[in-house]
């Protein structure tokens, strides 16, 4: 293992160790909305580091973890419309 430093939010650095893995199992968790769209959510772990701290309840060590999300949506064909179609007076959303 790869000993590091990491900063932690409370400030300063932690000793911590970069630590390999394998991926066992990748699955989506599925969400129907009332409005009928169906959304798939999953995270993908990049990076696993564990840290010379331990929970002061479970006496775990404490990891922190690297990850990306992943978002997939169907929306009900009565939802849709085309870009360009919105009326003037129609405010748009931002997503960030």
């Amino acid at each position: 293992m790869k000993k590091l430093k990491v900063r932690v939010p409370k400030g300063g650095e932690i000793e911590a160790e970069d630590v390999d893995f394998d991926t066992i199992k990748e699955d989506w968790n599925e969400y129907k909305l009332e409005d009928g769209t169906t959304l798939k959510f999953k995270t993908i772990i990049s990076s696993v580091i564990r840290t010379e701290e331990y929970d002061p309840m479970t006496g775990d060590p404490v990891y922190h973890i690297r990850s990306t999300n992943v978002l997939r949506v169907k929306v009900p064909k009565e939802l849709k419309r085309l870009p360009g179609l919105r009326k003037p007076d129609e405010e748009g959303v931002e997503v960030v």
